[in-house]
C-alpha cells in the first residue's frame, strides 16, 4: 500500500474493497501528510476505524462517500443515477478539497456544464451536489448560486386512434396497448408475468417493475411508488393479445423484448409518421384522455398509480368501487370503440 504525492502537496491512498452488498469499490483516503493517509487507510482495512472523508477531502471522494452511505437505503436507479452525476458532473471541482469550496468556484462550475448539458441536467446534479455539502456539513453560502432557468417545452400529443392505426398487429401492439389504455410504465409493463393475469375476472395486477441497475436490468417486488400497485379491468382485445403469447410457466415474462428495445422500437415506428414521442408519452396520453372524458382526479391517479397528498385506497382485489366502476367504463368504452371500429373498417 502506497501514497502518492497530489499536486496540492496532500498525499493520498486508495484502497479497493468489496462492500457489503458484494460490489467491488474503493476508497480513497486524503491527508496533510503520508503518515496520516496511509493510517487512515490501515485503520479502515483493519476494521479499527470505519474513516469518513474530511475536510482534506475532494469533492469527488465526498460525493462517492455519500451515495455509498446510501446502498441499500434508496433505489437501484437512483443509485445508478447519482453515480454517473459524481462521475460526469462539475468536473472541474473533483479534485478540489471540500474546505477550499467557495461560491465563485461552484457557480464557475455551473457555468461549464451549461455550455455541454441541459439546464434540467444541471438543476439534478446541484441538488445532489447541495446535499453532499449539508452531509458533510460544508460552510459555504449557496444562497447566491444561480442555475440556467429550465424551460418546459410543450409537446404535442397525437391522440389515440393514430396511434393505434399505427401499432395494430405491430409485434409491440401488447405493450403500447397497456401504457396507452392502462397507463403502465415501461418497467411495469416488463415485469408483468402470465401470473398476473386473472382471465376469469378480466383483471390485471400491477405488482412488480423491472429497473435499470449499475449491473443491468433486475426483476424488482412491488413498483415505482406503493400506489403504483394496482389493479385494472382488461377488456377482451387487450386480454386475446395476452392470451395469444404462447408461454410454459405462470413466472414467464408476459414482453419478449427488453425495455431499452421496446423504446427503440417504439421510437423508430412513431417517426416514420412524423411523430416524436417517447413510449413514456403513452402515459401522457392516457392521462389526457381521463381528462379529455371528465374522469375525476381521484380516480385518475387511482388507475394510472400515481402519488397524490390525498390517502387514497391501495390495496384492489376482484371488486372496486361502483363509482369506481363507472369511471373505468368511461374509459375503456373509448378505446374499446376505436378498436373495434378498425375491426369494422378492416372487414
Amino acid at each position: 500500500m502506497k501514497a502518492r504525492l497530489l499536486p496540492s502537496g496532500n498525499y493520498n491512498v486508495v484502497v479497493p474493497f468489496y462492500n457489503d452488498f458484494g460490489k467491488r469499490v474503493q476508497r480513497s483516503f486524503t491527508a496533510r501528510t503520508e503518515v496520516k493517509a496511509l493510517k487512515m487507510a490501515r485503520d479502515f482495512l483493519e476494521g479499527r476505524n470505519n474513516t469518513t472523508p474530511d475536510e482534506t477531502s475532494t469533492v469527488k471522494e465526498a460525493m462517492m462517500y455519500y451515495i455509498e452511505t446510501r446502498e441499500g437505503i434508496i433505489q437501484p436507479t437512483t443509485i445508478r443515477t447519482y453515480n454517473q452525476i459524481a462521475n460526469n458532473a462539475f468536473k472541474c471541482l473533483h479534485r478540489t478539497r471540500l474546505c477550499d469550496l467557495r461560491t465563485t468556484d461552484i457557480q464557475r462550475a455551473i457555468s461549464i456544464e451549461n455550455n455541454r448539458v441541459s439546464p434540467k441536467y444541471i438543476k439534478n446534479a446541484f441538488g445532489l451536489f447541495k446535499s453532499v455539502l449539508r452531509f458533510f456539513d460544508v460552510d459555504v453560502n449557496l444562497n447566491n448560486i444561480r442555475l440556467p432557468k429550465v424551460i418546459q417545452k410543450e409537446k404535442e400529443l397525437p391522440d389515440f386512434p393514430t396511434i393505434f392505426a399505427i401499432f395494430k398487429g405491430d409485434e409491440i401492439e401488447l405493450p403500447v396497448l397497456l401504457a396507452a389504455w392502462l397507463s403502465l410504465r415501461i418497467g411495469e409493463v416488463a415485469g408483468l408475468q402470465f401470473q398476473d393475469v386473472d382471465a376469469e375476472h378480466k383483471l390485471l395486477h400491477i405488482r412488480r417493475t423491472v429497473i435499470m441497475t449499475e449491473n443491468g436490468n433486475k426483476l424488482r417486488d412491488g413498483c415505482k411508488t406503493e400506489k403504483s400497485v394496482r389493479t385494472l379491468r382488461l377488456r377482451d382485445y387487450i386480454l386475446e393479445l395476452i392470451k395469444a403469447i404462447p408461454h410454459e410457466n405462470d413466472t414467464d415474462p408476459i414482453l419478449q423484448i427488453t425495455p431499452k428495445a421496446l423504446r427503440s422500437r417504439f421510437k423508430r415506428r412513431v417517426l416514420k409518421h412524423g411523430i416524436d414521442i417517447t413510449f413514456h408519452d403513452l402515459r401522457h396520453l392516457n392521462a389526457s384522455v381521463m381528462l379529455m372524458l371528465g374522469v375525476p382526479d381521484k380516480y385518475a391517479m387511482e388507475r394510472g398509480g400515481w402519488s397524490t397528498d390525498n390517502i387514497l385506497k391501495s390495496v384492489y382485489q376482484q371488486t372496486f368501487s361502483s363509482e369506481r366502476l363507472k369511471q373505468d367504463e368511461k374509459i375503456d368504452n373509448y378505446f374499446n370503440d376505436i378498436v373495434n371500429q378498425e375491426d369494422v373498417e378492416q372487414s
